[in-house]
């Protein structure tokens, strides 16, 4: 661990803020000012806009800085804490829910007449809203009655708020959510969406540049979408043995919802920042809202979530067959997956999105040049030339056109894998769970037998008695 310190000033829940606290890395975990922040604590990590939230079991922190400041700290961090790996833990805690993002956010109000305030990691998914602290877990199930921006006053921490309200007892708000973040809650959020002509402007979280008109965003069009996600999953659905599929048990349309739910859940990510990107008014939001960073390590959580799915799916008809065998006591750990095979499974399965993301290492570094020349293209006179904003601006194009290629390629290599694992492996185990054979009666039905027989008996006895 690198052996300095910064001065930065540092809020921790509970205790305040410590302005030009010393905040240095050791092996165990960070400290900030007086307060010792553990790393095997930390269950997400957060960068926004001047600061670095850190939530770990017993609380969290901010931590606020400059850019300088916060790249050395977001080293530290990412040194001793596998951030891929706690995205992943977060996720799993969701079930199967398709997850449209994770943040970091400051939550306030009443949610169902109890009152909220503080730090929280916020879980966007199809169906809910889920706060998560160290403490305690809140959620909000769509739909909501409203949603609502409210601007900040000048200098005022964390930026505009979003208000969710339901009734008279839910008025949640939300801060430090970034565009494509509340973009996506808005959609998701309401009960019903509203009319072409009654739709109300995208919301604003960055002010617009007044000496020049924003650039255009211009996506690419893109190949990525549900229907391609369906088609995808309809072929490989079809190369599935239908014998081993009927010796199983499984209903026709088993594979066919099983893969699409997957693909929902790998490619969630990005269908999610290529909703945002479209819907952006500029340039500049359409950058900021594909993020390469967040979208790679997003992606590999929820490439890493959707094999989960796929063993745990695989573990429910194990049972589900064997709750069919009256009285089985057959050991049945010959169906199972053992630990090292299922290492073996979650490697290969990850393995196309890997190489994918070797292919485009390039991809931030664009990002983080067009950012820049659009940054000093808005700072010059009005009449400047932008022939380097339009030459970067192409370059991210034609790359973000190929990486959507190639996240197509890989969610099929990703399928044809699955597809191949239930065909040779999955299902011939779960044919072998049919043949099974039980030891006896169901253990109801024995019971009811001398329940039965034990009752004949005292009725002769009582006659005997009689007579």
């Amino acid at each position: 661990m690198i052996d300095d310190a910064l001065t930065l000033d540092v809020f921790a829940e509970g205790r305040g803020v410590q302005r030009g606290a010393r905040v240095a890395p050791t092996v165990d975990g960070l400290h900030c000012g007086d307060l010792f922040f553990r790393w095997a604590e930390v269950f997400f990590v957060s960068r926004r806009s001047g600061m670095i939230l850190l939530f770990g079991t017993s609380g969290a922190v901010v931590i606020k800085g400059g850019g300088d400041a916060l790249d050395r700290l977001d080293a530290w961090v990412g040194q001793a804490v596998d951030l891929t790996e706690v995205r992943r833990r977060l996720v799993r805690q969701l079930g199967h829910e398709v997850v449209l993002f994770t943040a970091a956010c400051a939550a306030s109000g009443r949610l169902d007449g109890r009152r909220l305030n503080g730090l929280f990691v916020v879980a966007a998914t199809r169906r809910a809203l889920y706060l998560i602290s160290g403490r305690e877990q809140w959620s909000l199930v769509w739909p909501i009655e409203r949603v609502k921006r409210q601007l900040a006053k000048p200098n005022e921490p964390g930026g505009d708020a979003l208000i969710l309200m339901r009734g008279d007892d839910t008025h949640v708000n939300l801060r430090y959510l970034l565009p494509e973040e509340v973009i996506s809650l808005a959609r998701t959020a309401r009960k019903e969406r509203p009319s072409p002509a009654e739709e109300p402007p995208p919301l604003e979280l960055f002010a617009r540049k007044e000496v020049t008109a924003p650039h255009a965003a211009e996506l690419p069009e893109f190949s990525l979408a549900a229907g391609s996600l369906q088609a995808v999953a309809e072929r490989a659905a079809a190369n599935v043995p239908g014998e081993l599929q009927s010796r199983a048990l499984l209903p026709a349309d088993f594979f066919e919802l099983h893969f699409q739910e997957l693909g929902e859940i790998a490619l969630g990510p990005l269908l999610l920042r290529k909703s945002a990107a479209g819907g952006a008014v500029s340039l500049r939001r359409a950058v900021i809202a594909m993020d390469a960073v967040g979208l790679q390590e997003d992606t590999r959580a929820a490439v890493a979530n959707a094999t989960d799915r796929t063993l745990a799916v695989y573990d429910e008809q194990v049972d589900r067959l064997l709750s069919m065998k009256a009285g089985t006591s057959r050991a049945d750990r010959e169906f199972r997956i053992d630990p090292s095979e299922r290492d073996a499974v979650v490697e290969r399965m990850r393995a196309p999105f890997e190489r994918l993301w070797v292919r485009f290492e390039g991809l931030e570094e664009q990002q983080e040049k067009l950012l820049a020349r659009l940054e000093e293209f808005e700072a010059g006179p009005p009449g400047e030339d932008d022939v380097e904003v339009r030459e970067a601006a192409e370059d991210w194009r034609a790359t973000l056109g190929r990486l959507d290629s190639g996240y197509e390629g890989a969610w099929r290599e990703l399928v044809e894998e699955i597809e191949q694992r239930w065909s040779t492996t999955l299902l011939p185990r779960l044919s072998r769970v049919t043949e099974v054979q039980s030891d006896g009666l169901p253990e109801w039905v024995r019971l009811a037998g001398i329940g039965f027989v034990t009752l004949i008996v005292a009725a002769a006895i009582i006659a005997l008695l009689v007579t």
